[in-house]
């Protein structure tokens, strides 16, 4: 599910920061009823956005976001109170899992020293002696 979401988001920046294409298709009825074709403009059609107004319209998207809390103070404190809730949790449990790690680790290495450094260990060819004969 995750990957869907971020293939969505990544595809729609994508569509943003692609430039307009020259030619725009657009879909004309057969007059026999039939299949539909397909006629191309090199028109930009009425509602399309530049770059500069579209860069306009994320700046005051910015603001309205920026100025909920002015207008929501008791959504954003709770909202603080959660993310708060959120990272002190992650904390915790985050170190208890790091602990339990580093525990196994050093169980695993106590247990087989030997045999594990044995494993490890590249194993080099034999040293042969050459004489200059």
């Amino acid at each position: 599910m995750s990957f869907i979401l971020r293939a969505a988001f990544w595809l729609t920046v994508l569509a943003f920061l692609l430039p307009t294409a020259g030619q725009q298709a657009t879909a004309q009825n057969n007059k026999s009823g039939g299949a539909m074709s397909a006629s191309y403009t090199d028109e930009a059609p009425a509602d399309d956005i530049g770059a500069g107004e579209m860069l306009s319209l994320a700046a005051q998207s910015a603001g309205d976001v920026l100025g909920f809390c002015d207008r929501n103070p008791q959504v954003c404190s709770r909202g603080s109170a959660v993310a708060g809730h959120i990272a002190r949790q992650g904390s915790y449990y985050g170190a208890q899992a790091f602990l339990w790690v580093t525990e196994k680790a050093r169980e695993t290495q106590s247990a087989e020293p030997d045999a594990l450094a044995a494993e490890t260990m590249p194993r080099l060819p034999a040293r042969k002696n050459y004489t200059g004969a």
